[in-house]
């Protein structure tokens, strides 16, 4: 549904609707009179939350920032075109391969991965599949088994590895991200753990760069732990070899729960990891709305209210490469779509987000105020803001968007994602267009009402664009 509203001279203003106060008594008395026996309750409207848009302050949005993790393990090669397919009908732009643990024990000439036993019965995308998959590439190179079996042999053996691979593939694969997760492998205390992945990291960084000079090259870290980054960098730096590094990749796992993964925290640590490192370039090479970081382990489309925002703190905080995970639905409740049976995919909630993120997300990130916490984009080229609100659990709530110093003509669209049961698995969201019937061009604001408990709306933490037009 598309609805097109127009600042005109005849355009109502809220006040137009208020009557008088003696005639508003005056009704009342009478209902009064009329039902005399029967109680009567009181039901004031609710004033509206207020949000405040201000696309004064904007940060690029790059396209890479909209990409998914491939998952080797769970979508095989024959089923990977279909997988991929349902991926570009969400406008995904960047694929990270071969995925997470898959990576360090992935074999590149045999699209296998020996030894490892999570190997699954039949294997992965390949190499081709990944470079042909109409989207930009990140590829994953292993740091196993040196974390854990710090031999020589091993450092070689890693070295050689991703020199052939950056000389292979390096003129078309630009993004090169140097392990996974090293505070997870086995082998020694976490501070032992960091000194053996900088000292391979720092080796195959130099083997990279040397073999393609214009390749990035990206090391991994925890972003719940900026300092760790210094003490990488001075590990690189004994060697002269930071220089060698493009930027920093992290996995940001976030939620709402207060702890150190809340992601109110993203901005001051991605603030103290460029500090510490010097580096612009960061990649979220793994990110998520997690039930385990979250307030009642969210997932559904409960989850997709702090999903959306996490996505546009991560770009307001500089993030400039992203790849989503989970696609499929391993992790219950906040893939980005399912499999019904081999090869059929049916979309998510997450999905559907994503969707809209990807496809109206362009241009510039633009900051938000107010509650509650609101997502937003400009694209000037055709002067367009898009919002998004997470409504969180609100019912029958008005909702005021302010947008600041800018002068808005018209609402282009609105719609509302929502479910009956917010919290449901396995199932698509409902996507309904609603009337904005508030808005005030006078003072440039559109108010709308979240969670109305209406036929054809949803209980509760629906998602809602809007698609303002401005001169």
């Amino acid at each position: 549904m598309h609805h097109t509203f127009r600042r005109s001279g005849t355009l109502k203003r809220s006040g137009t609707f208020r009557r008088s106060v003696p005639v508003t008594v005056l009704l009342i008395a009478a209902l009064v009179a009329a039902t005399p026996m029967r109680p009567t309750v009181a039901s004031a409207a609710k004033a509206p939350l207020h949000v405040w848009v201000h696309p004064g302050d904007k940060v690029a949005i790059q396209p890479t920032v909209f990409g998914v993790n491939n998952e080797w393990r769970q979508v095989t090669s024959a089923e990977f075109p279909a997988f991929n397919a349902g991926l570009h009908s969400f406008g995904y732009r960047l694929l990270r391969f071969p995925g997470g643990w898959e990576s360090e024990h992935y074999d590149w000439a045999t699209n296998t991965t020996p030894g490892w036993s999570k190997s699954p019965a039949q294997p992965g995308a390949n190499v081709r599949q990944a470079k042909r998959a109409g989207v930009k590439a990140a590829f994953v190179v292993r740091t196993a088994p040196y974390v854990g079996d710090p031999t020589a042999a091993n450092l070689n053996m890693l070295k050689n590895q991703a020199r052939r691979l950056v000389r292979a593939h390096g003129d078309t694969v630009k993004h090169w991200l140097v392990g996974n997760e090293w505070w997870l492998q086995w082998g020694g205390d976490r501070g032992e753990k960091l000194r053996r992945y900088a000292t391979v990291a720092r080796a195959i960084a130099r083997e990279m760069k040397a073999a393609n000079r214009t390749i990035n090259v990206y090391v991994t870290g925890d972003w719940t732990a900026p300092w760790e980054f210094t003490w990488m960098k001075n590990m690189f730096t004994a060697t002269s070899a930071w220089r060698d590094v493009d930027g920093v990749d992290l996995h940001i796992y976030a939620g709402d729960d207060g702890t150190a993964t809340d992601y109110r925290n993203i901005p001051r640590n991605l603030r103290a990891i460029r500090s510490r490192t010097g580096k612009s370039k960061i990649f979220a090479s793994e990110w998520a709305a997690t039930k385990a970081n979250s307030v009642g382990n969210k997932r559904a489309l409960r989850s997709v209210n702090n999903m959306v925002v996490i996505m546009h703190s991560m770009i307001r905080a500089g993030v400039t490469s992203m790849a989503y995970w989970p696609a499929p639905d391993i992790a219950q409740g906040i893939g980005l779509l399912r499999e019904v049976r081999s090869g059929v995919y049916h979309e998510l909630p997450h999905g559907q987000a994503f969707r809209w993120m990807a496809k109206g997300m362009a241009g510039y990130s633009v900051a938000t105020t107010g509650s509650p916490a609101t997502v937003a984009s400009q694209r000037t080229r055709n002067k367009t803001i898009t919002v998004l609100i997470p409504s969180k659990a609100t019912f029958n709530q008005p909702i005021t968007v302010h947008f600041a110093n800018t002068d808005v003509t018209e609402v282009l669209s609105g719609h509302a994602m929502w479910m009956k049961d917010p919290n449901a698995i396995r199932q698509a969201a409902n996507i309904t267009g609603i009337r904005i019937t508030d808005f005030d061009g006078a003072n440039d604001t559109v108010t709308v009402t979240a969670n109305p408990g209406s036929a054809g709306r949803g209980s509760s933490h629906e998602l809602i664009r809007l698609v303002v037009g401005y001169r």
